[in-house]
């Protein structure tokens, strides 16, 4: 994967820590985690260096789309107007 190289130390670390929990969903097993929650920490991280109030990871650029349009009450049967040039995922 291209940037693999560029990690540190600390980054392989942090991702260490969730593969050794073998838990790598966001919610869930609580217990099995050993209070490592990796993306709750990261999203206040994300609060806090940009000042929202709320922040919500997401797997992907679609399911980011996905999740905002949720967020906004969009849903079937409303008009969304995108780009004529632009990703699947858009509409």
């Amino acid at each position: 994967m291209p940037g693999l190289e560029l990690w540190s130390d600390k980054e392989r670390k942090e991702v260490n820590d969730v593969l050794e929990t073998g838990i790598l969903m966001r919610y869930g097993f609580d217990g099995a985690r050993k209070g490592i929650w990796k993306s709750k920490e990261l999203e206040q991280s994300i609060c806090k260096t940009f000042g929202s109030r709320y922040a919500q990871l997401t797997s992907s650029g679609t399911s980011a789309l996905t999740t905002a349009m949720t967020a906004l009450g969009i849903g079937s049967g409303d008009e969304v107007i995108v780009p004529a040039f632009t990703f699947v995922a858009s509409f």
